[in-house]
């Protein structure tokens, strides 16, 4: 390829993310740092909360890292989102303060594969039944997966499912 289509691709690209963050920035849903990955799962797990009735709010205090988004019943709700991207199929550690973790995978399709969600209870049931498994685990796709923390312990949904509850991309 030459050097001018890598340029133009290149400028496509950032073209693309200022387009975003223009937009992205002036709304609340969508507002938040400079991870836009990040930002979009926050969004989707917006969508999910409120079509399931829970009134989701963004965490607004960035002094309060453990938790992304906030509920009426004042559960703290930590969003983690993998792409297609992300080669080592994991992100950031789950970090306190939290009450609920949603987990994401995004395809190469840009579409939800799957979404988990977890709660502290679930949480603390995994590390009495396995004592030597983190309470900081960084999160990983495997945690979606039938023996994984989230697909043992708590709730994992199919993309198609979510599609049928307005949840996508």
């Amino acid at each position: 390829m030459d050097i001018s289509n890598l340029r133009k691709t290149a400028r496509e690209y950032l073209l693309a993310r200022k387009k975003f963050l223009d937009i992205a920035d002036k709304t609340t849903e969508l507002s938040g740092n400079d991870n836009i990955v990040g930002r979009i799962g926050e969004f989707l797990a917006y969508q999910f909360l409120k079509n399931e009735g829970r009134n989701p709010k963004k965490n607004n205090n960035s002094s309060e890292k453990g938790y992304d988004l906030i509920c009426e019943d004042e559960m703290r709700i930590s969003v983690k989102t993998i792409t297609s991207e992300n080669k080592s199929k994991r992100t950031t550690r789950i970090k306190e303060p939290w009450d609920e973790i949603i987990l994401i995978q995004i395809n190469e399709q840009v579409e939800i594969e799957q979404l988990g969600q977890l709660n502290k209870i679930q949480f603390e049931q995994a590390l009495s039944d396995n004592p030597s498994w983190s309470n900081e685990p960084y999160c990983k796709l495997s945690m979606l997966g039938r023996n994984g923390l989230i697909g043992k312990y708590g709730v994992v949904i199919s993309g198609i499912e979510l599609n049928d509850k307005n949840v996508f991309l």
